[in-house]
């Protein structure tokens, strides 16, 4: 939407603004061609025919149908960030556990299967998901680092193995049908803060 200014006149809007349902519908179309028919049945025409939008409305927002996938993925970790309260178990436990929850999620549940075949056959089609769970990674070391620092806890393991260590569990357990409970992820905190 531009935006014109004139004088200390007030901001006037020209053109339609964005409609964030309608992004969301198309991309939750897009989800469910993925989860439907895999990346092979992905296209802009049969994501703008189930969304009932015209090709134009979805270029606008994306420049491929991967694209609208991927936003619709990465949207759903916009939060995945460990926040320092100054209680590193806490801190821990709390992004474990919304990190475990993310998985009933139906967006990721539908998008993580073809993820991983998709990083197995054709990884540079989500590489963007890819470079998000870095600069997401990336964060949270830097932010445990400085926790553990400053709360004086020095751990067997570094930041990016205690980090590691609990999604890597976590995904394991998704994996294996077996969703890690509370209890088990607070002797897992407590364990890897040891």
């Amino acid at each position: 939407m531009d935006v014109i200014i004139l004088g200390d006149e007030k901001e006037t809007a020209v053109g339609r603004p964005r409609q964030a349902d309608l992004d969301e519908r198309i991309k939750l179309s897009a989800v469910a061609l993925l989860g439907e028919e895999g990346f092979a049945g992905l296209s802009v025409n049969r994501i703008c025919q189930r969304a009932g939008v015209p090709r134009p409305t979805f270029y606008r927002r994306w420049p491929s149908a991967v694209a609208a996938l991927v936003d619709a993925f990465n949207d759903r970790f916009h939060d995945a960030l460990l926040v320092d309260t100054g209680d590193a178990k806490a801190d821990l436990l709390a992004f474990a556990t919304s990190v475990r929850n993310r998985y009933d999620d139906p967006v990721v549940s539908v998008c993580l299967p073809a993820i991983y075949e998709a990083r197995r056959r054709e990884p540079a089609l989500i590489a963007p998901i890819m470079e998000a769970q870095r600069a997401r990674r990336r964060s949270n070391v830097a932010t445990l680092e400085r926790a553990l620092k400053e709360q004086r806890i020095e751990p067997v393991l570094g930041p990016f193995e205690i980090l590691f260590t609990l999604t890597a569990a976590i995904d394991q357990g998704y994996l294996a049908g077996r969703p890690l409970a509370d209890d088990f992820l607070d002797r897992l905190v407590t364990v890897a803060l040891r």
